[in-house]
């Protein structure tokens, strides 16, 4: 039963085509989830910037106990150390203390005490800050939109490259075999004519040579297909027990797309130019924050207070409201470093953003003249193999015929091995080709 269950779970290999691949790393990439989060994060800033342009409410409360208040103690007449009536100003009442009946004592304030406020706060003017914050909000979001574009579009360009370097392996291994095989089919005509006296034993040693060799590389094949199947999997976060295997074509689309129709495209729909201008005008806001911070800014405020104790017969309560400025006069030239600070970094922001587009041009110029190199490639590689195969055909039947030696049947089955092999290449640094330049220009070429 055991082996039974292993030889089922081996025998399930998990079959993608291209669009299956794009969707699985779209899903479970670990680049593009961490650009999401960094989306969710932008988000969230946006309502922390429009929070400081509205009202804000907060309450407090609280409970205080007393086991022992405050006393004092007056005299009956004239209380409060105060002088009579009709007396001498000059002179103080003094409290007979022989006499208690001349004595009042009094508490002053209560054991249970609860306290209450409501307090309002409304900015009024400060000079834009809040509304320039809230609107660098809003442009660093759209930055981290173009951000997990730009994500996605490179985890695109990464997931043909993976594709594709799987299917061109897995095309190696079965170019591999049909050399294993004409070079088995090769020892087999040697040495049976070896056996008829008709050659030497060299043709037969030869062909063994040259059968280890074939079967070498078959072996250095079937390695390469695990190595990108690695790496295939590594990409789209699938775990590396887990068989797969790739399902596809080098389908060759021709495009007639002139290079400066290409750079314009790339200029104008590449996500990353468009994140690094709205960095830079969020850098402005930024700025113009920073330039209002040693200004006057003025707000609106409400109190409303409630107090109760088991002394009073009614709660107390206490309404106030009015407006506040604040007059910063001296912050330590914190504000002009703030400034400074801020058009440092729009500075670099601008600077960036040449970069980008400088990068982003070369980018397009590079993308084009490597899938022009790869499509002129394949035009000339068009008819080499059926020409080769040809050759095959006909040197084996000298071969068997004994009119050419084991030497010339084998240039011409490594003719025809490398033929295919380089037809192969070209097929997939066109395909590559073509999604580098679709992800250098920001869009897909119809």
């Amino acid at each position: 039963m055991l082996l039974v269950t292993f030889s089922a779970s081996a025998e399930e290999v998990k079959i993608l085509n291209l669009e299956d691949s794009l969707q699985i790393a779209q899903q479970n990439n670990l680049t593009v989830q961490s650009a999401d989060q960094n989306l969710k994060s932008a988000e969230a800033q946006i309502s922390v910037a429009r929070a400081a342009m509205l009202p804000r409410l907060a309450a407090s409360g609280n409970y205080t106990y007393f086991k022992n208040v405050q006393k004092s103690v007056i005299q009956a007449e004239g209380g409060f150390g105060f002088p009579i009536p009709g007396d001498d100003t000059n002179e103080m009442s003094t409290p007979n203390m022989d006499n208690e009946a001349d004595l009042i004592e009094l508490e002053f304030g209560a054991h249970h005490n609860v306290q209450g406020t409501v307090n309002l706060t409304q900015p009024v003017f400060a000079w834009g800050r809040y509304y320039y914050g809230y609107q660098a909000a809003k442009l660093k979001y759209e930055a981290a939109e173009k951000t997990l574009n730009a994500a996605y579009e490179k985890l695109r360009l990464d997931v043909y490259e993976a594709f594709y370097r799987v299917l061109i392996a897995q095309e190696f291994v079965k170019v591999a075999e049909q050399s294993v095989t004409l070079v088995k089919k090769q020892l087999g005509i040697a040495e049976t004519s070896f056996d008829a006296g008709a050659t030497t034993n060299f043709d037969v040693l030869r062909a063994k040579v040259l059968l280890a060799n074939a079967e070498s590389q078959l072996i250095r094949a079937k390695n390469g297909v695990k190595t990108a199947k690695n790496a295939f999997k590594t990409l789209l976060n699938l775990p590396f027990s887990e068989d797969v295997s790739v399902k596809g074509s080098f389908e060759i689309p021709k495009i007639e797309i002139q290079l400066d129709e290409l750079i314009k495209l790339a200029l104008e729909k590449r996500p990353e130019i468009t994140q690094s201008q709205l960095n830079e005008q969020a850098g402005q806001k930024q700025l113009s924050v920073a330039k209002t911070l040693n200004l006057p800014d003025f707000a609106f405020f409400s109190n409303y207070q409630i107090s109760h104790n088991e002394r009073l017969t009614q709660m107390n309560r206490i309404w106030s409201l009015g407006l506040q400025i604040n007059i910063p006069i001296f912050d330590g030239f914190a504000s002009r470093a703030g400034v400074q600070q801020s058009e440092s970094v729009l500075a670099q922001l601008q600077l960036g953003t040449k970069q980008v587009i400088s990068a982003v041009e070369f980018e397009v110029r590079n993308a084009y003249l490597a899938l022009l190199e790869a499509k002129t490639l394949i035009d000339v590689q068009r008819e080499t193999v059926a020409q080769a195969q040809e050759s095959v055909r006909i040197a084996t039947i000298q071969f068997e015929n004994g009119m050419i030696t084991t030497v010339g049947l084998t240039d011409t089955q490594l003719a025809l091995m490398q033929a295919k092999v380089n037809r192969l290449q070209a097929q997939h640094d066109y395909v590559v080709g073509l999604a580098r330049l679709e992800k250098a220009i920001g869009q897909k070429i119809q």
